[in-house]
């Protein structure tokens, strides 16, 4: 085990830099198992951001 790992095998390709397209929509925060039971006005936290997860997938 003298030789290390060529950069050929783990270095990232500089070719997914030069994508067309529209650019990625940012990732939505992580809901968490207690979110799902927090009140938020007249439903619970977890309803709220799934509906605004639709809105926002629908524009």
């Amino acid at each position: 085990m003298d030789r290390a790992i060529t950069p050929l095998l783990w270095a990232f390709s500089q070719d997914g830099d030069a994508t067309t397209g529209p650019p990625p929509k940012p990732m939505h925060a992580p809901v968490f198992i207690h979110d799902a039971v927090i009140p938020w006005r007249d439903e619970t936290l977890l309803l709220k951001l799934l509906r605004d997860q639709a809105t926002d997938q629908d524009e």
